[in-house]
């Protein structure tokens, strides 16, 4: 496997619904006329997200949406095409039938426990489910082959094992056993010591806007479902079961993944929480939110939903095709799919951990996506693992997507959790994997992180439980929000990137050390283990071996050009030299090894015949031995298999599976009497025998024991290794051993007392019958129909000197084609650019440098060949414009950067111009247009580059009056750290800098629309006004303010009439104004820019209709959006003018011609980029009981109802104590005053 192998035999988990509120996958993404949207979901779950995405996008706009969805437990499957499955029948005519339909399948879908009648419908839908998958080819032919689809045969038969199971009758006695589980967790759970145990931060999330709000209503639900059985809620239900002593076990949530018969959802699991639930807590009464309220709000969107799905299915606009699997396993196979792997396949052989199913593909697999999305799975497998797994399967782009999500908190301070999880500069790993975090460029965003930034403080986790946070980072290319790249139509790659191989060796070797290092560094064990024990991080998990960096090295190949030969060269070296990491020297024959096999490197020793070799341990032995090590054919790399007893597994299995932990293991092959292990953590495990004979293709084949931990066969574990370890000293001395992992943990003491200082479980010599020797990995039989993928060529084609770039690799040029292009310019041919990026020796950029070589007869040649001067400027957040005269040229960077850093360097035939990167916390880059607005595929289909969409018209409406407490409380969790201390300090407004102004200023435009205006109290405007001095610039005309289900936060439903002249014309200005109450917002020069690059973004969120031929957007010959920056020029085409007039506002319906709607974020700061600060917070935390005032800490945050002592010098900021003001007086000292 990719990923280490760890014991976990805790009872697998299953996770039937959600544990976060629906997302819509193509919120960022806008659909065109009749395209195919393919999207992948990795990691996919329960069915919401897939039925939430296809109801938000209801108008379809004719496109086909194709899902390749894939998790590693088919009864996620199992269960999501039942339902699936059954709703296709919907008539859709809202009739009763429909009604009954969908709540029997609501019922079985979610309730632990249904009546005999529903059991019957289950029974009967499953019986026709069984009879179509007999085969893909009977699948095929069924009603259900034309929806949903198989990534291979043993996909099917694993889904299908769990429909044979709900059709199976169960005995008393399993009933029972259900039953008693479920009772056991609730009580266990819920109750503490005879008191209600702790509030659980699940629920916070589905209520939004309204998290605080929601504690004590959604832990209601939490507790109604575990006591009942049924949705929180659905009264009627539960009465239905007592009538009937209970009802009967649902099937469809009763089993484990290792079996359909046993119960094993955790405690926690709740299907509200996949629901969005914000409007239930808009009232502003005082009483709690009753259940039956939230079942009636979360039934009707799950009624909605899936009538969506089948109407795609009946104008045949959807596809699943589905795959179970590792998710890292998958990727890699669909990219050998595409022909260009970054890894050999037998890295990625087996379809998931423990298991000897062969990974065999459908070749007609969808391989490139629009969007992909990898739910929280690099919480378990980390996200170098994930990244080089899934970028090459994004297409190329501008709207192309991925998405992560992390539900666990990696870092101790927020701000560090992207540098956390990348083990590296940020900047230089998006640069080397061509996709960036888009929070890392961008300073806004329409995401709430409220509730996760608040909840942590008012209930912390319990000691020695993983903290909470949800944080989900989109990924995009760093250029593709660049609208003057896309000027010429759709950008193309850029070529590769020049690195200094010697700066490109030191950037693998910090991010190896980086990622081993609180495994194996011994410096900081101690100090790891404490923590461990207190906080522990998401990282604190083992994620990475050897390979991980191996396949870091492969994925940064498909974009930069060095030598690679000296660059490894030089890696390599360093680690053989490093002694920081215990286990650095014991990892470098795995190193080795798949540096070789991915044709990176050349390792003379496997590439030769290993036989008289000389090696660091002396010479190879003969071949006059038996077995494979005899063999006339001896490869330089052979699979080996450890087969441990069942005997020497007690050390696992004779424990209570609470107290095995996750210990992870590792094959090392080890001689005494002349080397130390030979450390191998990328193995595959599983349990069966290996038949002695080999199959008629020469491989050896595997009787896998299906029962795994619970049944009685030997443990086989198998990798690839170095033929000549095992050739060299004695046969006999020469030992293969299967080994727990030695890292700062808990598992690692409690093992080592038990086995040794070595932690060895068993171990063997090359004599005995434990170990076997193939010339490749073992496979399991399959099934005749299920074909195995071509094992295509390495898009590595060379393994010294400069990369050659294969079929697939970028094209040579960008479409700006780095010509002359400006208005009044010539255009001229034979013209070439590169890209050198250089590294500082903290392996951050330092700048990166174009060079742009022209032939010697162009014009552009004469004119350095003059010394004519040339003028540089930079015109867009990736771009710089270089004059030469009446010659303008630009050259585009791959990567936002700062312009006003730009260094040229002229030559008589090129011109050099190197600049710093730019980032959203620093000058430059997107801060010249911090909404981008792109046509995303050439053709004038506008988007907002970095704001989530919204269908106003679905989105629920905050009803008025509203309570100010949450309002005050989600504007204030927008504003972060250096915000507040600017807001503190006796800086003159007009010093503030502009974007700080404008998210202080939005707020006013909702407080206004329900009279909480601070300047006016009880007032209600709907008129804003923007000027800029006194130039009087657009109307803003405020509608409605609505819940943005999709992001957690809210938004302002208006309308913006720019005054452009013939707006003034039309006598309507003075009559508008003298009619309503109106409120200016005056801007200075920089945040009246702000305002013409927002409210663009702000049309293109929302917009319902299409762009027209005569779009000032397309014809326009500066390519710019927005149209102009000017006070008193309209920033936005026409031709939403007069759309969807029917929501103003009567009293500004004479402007309807002229107004074009918006939809306006509340603009969130970014925590996993700078640190946030809640100035204030709500009086309550529960719509219950009013809780005492409390004070924030204004160094560590700490929220408390007292005890806090104020700063005596300004008497405005407080601490817990002296050591947190002494931790704070170099920041606060700046602002602090009497």
């Amino acid at each position: 496997m990719l990923t280490p192998t760890v014991v976990d035999l805790a009872k697998g988990h299953f996770y039937p619904f959600g544990n976060t509120p629906a997302v819509n996958f193509l919120r960022d993404y806008r659909p065109s006329n009749s395209d195919n949207v393919d999207i992948l979901a990795l990691g996919c779950g329960d069915a919401r997200n897939l039925l939430f995405s296809l109801w938000s996008e209801h108008k379809g706009n004719g496109c086909n949406f194709n899902f390749t969805v894939c998790d590693l437990n088919p009864a996620v499957f199992a269960r999501n095409i039942f339902l699936l499955s059954a709703i296709q029948t919907l008539s859709l005519d809202a009739g009763d039938a429909d009604y009954d339909l969908l709540s029997r399948l609501w019922r079985i879908y979610y309730h632990l426990f249904i009546t005999q009648d529903d059991l019957t419908f289950v029974k009967q839908h499953v019986s026709h489910l069984r009879a179509a998958s007999g085969s893909l080819e009977t699948w095929l032919q069924s009603p259900f082959g034309s929806v949903f689809h198989f990534s291979s045969e043993s996909t099917l038969m694993e889904i299908r094992s769990f429909w044979n199971s709900y059709s199976e009758l169960r005995t008393t006695d399993q009933d029972q056993q259900v039953r008693q589980s479920i009772a056991s967790l609730h009580v266990g759970d819920w109750h503490i010591n005879g008191r209600t145990a702790r509030v659980t931060s699940h629920g916070m999330r589905s209520a939004g806007a309204h998290s605080l709000e929601s504690v004590d209503s959604m832990n209601q639900a939490l507790h109604e479902f575990w006591k009942t059985g049924v949705v929180a809620g659905n009264f009627d239900d539960v009465a239905m079961l007592r009538r009937e002593n209970g009802g009967c076990v649902n099937p469809l949530i009763s089993g484990s993944p290792t079996c359909p018969t046993e119960f094993a959802v955790p405690y926690g699991v709740e299907p509200l929480i996949g629901y969005h639930l914000a409007e239930a807590f808009s009232s502003t009464q005082s009483v709690p939110t009753s259940m039956d309220v939230l079942a009636k709000l979360a039934k009707s969107q799950f009624f909605d939903w899936c009538r969506s799905f089948t109407l795609c299915v009946k104008s045949k606009s959807v596809s699943v095709m589905c795959h179970t699997g590792e998710a890292i396993n998958f990727a890699h196979a669909l990219q050998d799919l595409r022909g260009s792997p970054t890894l050999p396949a037998d890295t990625h052989r087996y379809t998931k951990p423990w298991c000897a199913t062969q990974l065999l593909l459908e070749p007609t697999l969808t391989s490139q996506f629009d969007i992909i999305d990898t739910s929280n799975i690099i919480d378990y497998h980390g996200i170098l693992n994930v990244l080089p797994a899934v970028t090459p399967l994004l297409k190329h782009a501008p709207c192309s997507i991925l998405y992560f999500e992390t539900l666990l908190q990696a870092a101790e301070k927020h701000e560090s959790t992207l540098v956390t999880l990348l083990h590296a500069n940020v900047t230089t790993i998006s640069l080397l994997l061509g996709v960036t975090p888009m929070g890392h460029i961008l300073d806004t965003t329409t995401d709430s992180f409220e509730s996760e930034e608040i909840f942590d403080r008012v209930c912390p986790p319990t000691t020695g439980c993983l903290a909470q946070l949800r944080l989900r980072i989109p990924f995009r290319s760093a250029f593709h929000g660049d609208r003057e790249l896309l000027r010429d139509g759709p950008c193309k790659p850029f070529p590769l990137l020049r690195i200094n191989p010697q700066e490109l060796a030191s950037f693998f070797k910090q991010a190896y050390l980086s990622m081993f290092r609180e495994a194996e560094d011994t410096s900081i064990r101690n100090a790891v283990m404490l923590r461990k024990m207190n906080r522990p991080l998401a990282g604190d998990r083992f994620f990475y071996s050897r390979l991980s960096l191996v396949t870091l090295v492969a994925a940064a190949k498909r974009t930069v050009q060095t030598d690679w030969k000296a660059c490894i060269d030089a890696l390599m070296e360093s680690i053989e030299n490093d002694r920081t990491l215990i286990l650095g020297s014991n990892g470098m024959q795995e190193l080795y090894l798949h540096f070789h096999q991915t044709g990176l490197w050349d390792v003379p020793l496997l590439r030769a015949d290993p036989r008289g070799q000389m090696t660091p341990y002396g010479r190879t032995r003969s071949r006059d031995e038996s077995g494979m090590l005899g063999s006339d054919d001896l490869p330089a790399i052979v699979h080996v298999a450890l087969v441990v007893p069942r005997s020497k597994l007690r050390i696992f299995t004779d424990r209570p599976a609470d107290q095995v932990g996750t210990p992870g293991l590792r094959l090392t092959v080890f001689n005494d009497q002349l080397f130390d292990d030979f450390n191998f953590y990328a193995i595959d495990t599983f349990f069966g025998r290996l038949k002695e004979a080999p199959a008629a293709n020469g491989d050896i084949t595997i009787d896998e024991d299906p029962l795994g931990w619970s049944g009685m066969s030997d443990l086989i574990v198998t990798c690839a290794v170095p033929t000549w370890p095992l050739l060299v000293g004695n046969r006999k001395d020469v030992c293969l051993g299967l080994v727990v992992n030695s890292n700062a943990s808990f598992d690692t003491v409690q093992y080592s007392l038990h086995l040794g200082f070595r932690t060895q479980v068993f171990t063997a010599n090359l004599d005995s019958n434990h170990v076997k020797i193939f010339a490749r990995a073992p496979t399991k039989a399959v099934s005749a129909t299920a074909q195995p993928t071509q094992n295509s060529a390495m898009c590595i084609d060379s393994i010294d000197g400069d990369f050659q770039v294969s079929e697939e690799k970028p094209a040579p040029e960008i479409s700006n084609k780095g010509s002359d292009d400006g208005p009044n310019s010539t255009t001229e041919s034979a013209e070439t650019i590169s890209w050198v990026v250089q590294l500082k020796n903290d392996c951050t950029v330092q700048s990166i440098t174009a060079t742009k070589a022209f032939a010697p007869n162009l014009e552009t040649s004469h004119a350095l060949k003059k010394g004519t001067a040339i003028e540089i400027s930079q015109i867009s957040p990736c771009v710089m414009e270089l004059s030469l005269e009446q010659l303008t040229h630009r050259i585009a960077f791959p990567y936002p950067i700062n312009g006003m850093k730009a260094k040229l360097t002229r030559n008589p035939v090129s011109i050099e111009l190197s600049a710093p990167t730019s980032n959203s916390i620093e000058i430059g880059g997107y801060a010249m247009n911090p909404f981008p607005v792109i046509d995303q595929n050439g053709t004038g289909d506008f988007l907002a580059w970095g704001m989530g969409r919204v269908d106003i018209d679905r989105q629920p409406l905050i009803k008025l009056p509203v309570d100010h407490l949450w309002l005050e409380g989600m504007f204030a969790t927008a504003s972060t750290r250096a915000d507040r201390a600017l807001n503190l300090s006796d800086m003159d407004y007009s010093r503030k800098p502009a974007m700080l102004k404008l998210r202080e200023g939005l707020p006013l435009l909702f407080m206004g629309l329900v009279g909480l205006h601070p300047r006016y109290p009880g007032k209600i405007f709907r008129l804003y006004v923007l000027t800029e001095g006194d130039k009087v610039d657009a109307f803003i005309i405020s509608n409605a303010i609505h819940h943005d289900r999709d992001s957690g936060s809210i938004f302002l439903d208006a309308f913006v009439v720019p005054l452009t002249p013939e707006v003034a014309k039309s006598g309507l200005v003075q009559p508008t104004l003298n009619a309503n109450r109106k409120e200016l917002i005056d801007t200075a020069r920089e945040e009246m820019i702000l305002w013409k690059h927002l409210i663009p973004a702000t049309v293109e969120r929302c917009r319902t209709w299409e762009h027209k031929e005569t779009c000032e957007y397309k014809i326009n010959t500066t390519n710019t959006i927005p149209l102009s920056t000017f006070a008193c020029r309209s920033p936005i085409c026409t031709c939403g003018n007069g759309q969807d007039t029917n929501h103003l506002p009567p009293d500004f319906k004479p402007l309807a011609d002229f107004a074009t709607r918006v939809a306006i974020p509340i603009i969130h700061a970014i925590p996993y980029m700078v640190a946030m600060m809640m100035d204030k917070l709500p009086n309550s935390t529960s719509s219950q009981t009013p809780a005492a005032p409390r004070d924030i800490c204004g160094h560590c945050g700490s929220i408390k109802f007292s005890g806090l002592k104020a700063c005596t010098r300004c008497e405005k900021v407080k601490y817990c104590n002296h050591a947190c003001q002494k931790a704070d007086w170099k920041e606060h000292k700046k602002v602090c005053k009497r």
